[in-house]
């Protein structure tokens, strides 16, 4: 049974490998990145409130040139990543006075109209009494990280919810029925062995779960496909389909009404299973690896000695 449970987990861990993959290069094409930290800046800047503040911000020479350019179907040309202290030096420029540079935190201020959302966060800051003007500098910089952490909440959650739909098409494309799988490994010994010295050979070469990150620039439809493609040519993905069996064949197409709603279900549960992610596959698997690897107990099969008393005489067996 454990290695069972073995060949389902490594398969697991490979097909949410498959998804991040996916998910990352989908999020390059798309720069949902770059669309959440945009997101991001307009609660900053109060877009809603003023959002005039926000326009200049977007203007910006400098924040112009970390911009992503434009690609079909792309969401945002906003960059994926701003760090606090360019942030920072953006906000500065976009609110002080032409030709004059900012002094002291009321500075920051002057040209904000009273009744403005943004005027208020600064006097806030400004009111916990930063002794220099480095030092309130570097309390807007946690202002922004505090800020764009709730974006990445955001962008994770809209991620989670996408996965589902990656899940549920790589189940389709790779017929990767949790159900079928489970009962091929119950049912071959053969394939459960091949399995299983795949996913140890993976834990042992692999101490960390391999991160799959997807550039920050858009990418193409080619791209894409040639990256994932180079994924499944890989040696672990390669030699898991092909003991598994994942694919199509002609007979798989010819199935009764019933069997169709048992597949569709098995792929639920792999599209499941992938939203899970990588790492919650990777870490159950390396436990049970290291279950299966400390082997049973060592059972003490030394000559032991019993004493028996029978009441006439002491016996002593060995």
């Amino acid at each position: 049974m454990l290695e069972v449970l073995t060949g389902l987990l490594f398969t697991f861990l490979l097909l949410s490998l498959l998804g991040t993959t996916l998910n990352e290069l989908i999020a390059a094409w798309r720069g949902w990145r770059g669309f959440y930290l945009d997101e991001g800046l307009k609660r900053l800047l109060e877009f809603k409130d003023n959002p005039a503040v926000y326009e200049k911000f977007k203007g910006n020479a400098f924040y112009r040139q970390l911009m992503q350019h434009k690609a079909p179907l792309r969401v945002s040309q906003a960059p994926a990543y701003l760090s606090g202290s360019n942030f920072t030096s953006i906000l500065t420029n976009v609110l002080k006075d032409k030709g004059k540079t900012i002094e002291k935190a009321e500075d920051y201020l002057a040209n904000l109209p009273e009744d403005s959302q943004l005027r208020k966060v600064l006097e806030q800051l400004k009111e916990e009494g930063h002794e220099s003007l480095d030092a309130y500098k570097a309390r807007i910089q946690s202002w922004f990280d505090d800020v764009m952490w709730q974006a990445g909440g955001w962008y994770k959650r809209h991620v989670q919810f996408v996965t589902l739909f990656v899940g549920l098409s790589i189940a389709g494309v790779l017929n990767a029925d949790s159900f079928q799988i489970y009962r091929h490994l119950t049912t071959n010994a053969t394939a459960r062995q091949k399995l299983n010295i795949l996913a140890e050979k993976f834990v042992q070469s692999n101490p960390t779960l391999p991160v799959t990150t997807a550039p920050f620039d858009s990418l193409t439809i080619r791209e894409i496909k040639n990256k994932v493609g180079q994924f499944i040519q890989g040696e672990d993905f390669k030699k898991t389909s092909n003991i598994l069996g994942l694919g199509w064949k002609k007979e798989d197409l010819t199935v009764g009404f019933t069997d169709w709603v048992y597949r569709l279900f098995g792929w639920l549960v792999t599209a499941f299973a992938i939203s899970l992610g990588a790492p919650f596959w990777f870490d159950i698997l390396k436990k049970v690896v290291t279950i299966g690897s400390s082997g049973p107990a060592a059972s003490n099969s030394g000559n032991a000695q019993v004493v028996i008393n029978t009441g006439k005489e002491t016996e002593t067996k060995k």
